[in-house]
């Protein structure tokens, strides 16, 4: 081979030299992205991990039309997300597209495709009292006002997430397997039931699920005595049919707080406590929000061990 044949050959081999080192160096901009649970169904709340190689300014994703809200962990590289599928969703596969906005300005975007499975519902007949199929024109007004009351609870907007820890059964009772159920009031209405039911004596107490604010409470016509907590970034729980509601709306609370006490108030068949989950206006599981394993966000103050005052001698 003649000089001038290797002087070229060794060029075009330093030029290819930075092209495949920059291939090999490129870190992938999320290192892991998992959720809970690990099979999504119709209605299944996703408490979303993300972990990036870098620090970014701020993550966010969108996910079946919807929009969601990352916050970071104790780790800047780790970012949360609880979101769900509607329990109307259709059974395929989505895209959850990831957006991160670097500390140097730059915009990353990545995505993930996650599989929504059909849920298994059930179908019942039930009986209820005739105005709960047919109300009159009067009680026409007042669902029209309540659900003026319940858009406007819905959309309060809380910034950051204000639950901590695992979400807590509301009553000391167990669950029906009521949701997504079709029913069929009285042989003439068909409704899909968008929570659970958890059937219990009239007169227990109902506590708060976790900590959050509560946007609504107040008497409505089938919801009975109805209370709404906002738990930040768009999700809700909702807690009907009560007997008796201990506390207001704009108050605060901590997880495990008493908000009133069991009843039959609303269209009901006997005493129970329906809960409702609600996120970004998709109905979600409760039973499967109440499974999840949730990290604690906000831990309570430590209280200073008081030294007893010395006494003095005489």
């Amino acid at each position: 081979m003649s000089q001038t044949a290797k002087l070229a050959a060794l060029l075009l081999l330093a030029a290819a030299l930075p092209i495949a080192s920059a291939q090999r160096t490129t870190p992938p901009f999320i290192k892991n992205a998992f959720w809970q649970p690990n099979d999504l169904q119709q209605g299944s709340p996703a408490f979303f991990t993300v972990e990036l190689s870098r620090v970014p300014r701020r993550l966010s994703g969108k996910w079946i039309d919807k929009e969601l809200t990352f916050f970071k962990s104790s780790n800047p590289k780790i970012w949360y997300a609880l979101a769900g599928a509607d329990l109307e969703t259709p059974p395929n596969t989505y895209e959850l597209n990831l957006t991160a906005v670097m500390a140097n300005g730059k915009v990353v975007h990545d995505t993930k495709s996650i599989n929504i499975e059909a849920g298994n519902f059930q179908t019942s007949e039930v009986q209820v009292p005739q105005n709960f199929v047919e109300p009159n024109d009067a009680e026409k007004k007042q669902i029209a006002e309540d659900q003026q009351f319940k858009n406007r609870a819905f959309a309060h907007l809380i910034s950051t997430p204000e639950w901590s820890g695992n979400f807590i059964t509301p009553v000391n009772a167990k669950s029906t397997p009521s949701f997504g159920a079709t029913r069929l009031f009285n042989e003439e209405l068909t409704s899909t039931h968008r929570g659970t039911d958890f059937p219990i004596k009239e007169g227990a107490p109902v506590v708060a699920s976790n900590s959050g604010t509560v946007v609504l409470a107040k008497a409505l016509f089938y919801e009975g005595n109805c209370v709404i907590i906002d738990h930040g970034q768009r999700f809700f729980t909702i807690y009907m049919h009560m007997s008796s509601i201990e506390v207001r709306a704009g108050q605060q609370l901590k997880k495990g707080t008493r908000i009133g006490l069991t009843g039959a108030t609303g269209r009901v068949t006997g005493p129970h406590l329906h809960m409702g989950v609600r996120w970004n206006d998709a109905y979600l599981d409760p039973t499967k929000l109440l499974g999840l394993t949730l990290p604690k966000l906000h831990e309570p103050p430590k209280t200073r061990r008081r030294l007893p005052t010395p006494q003095r001698r005489r």
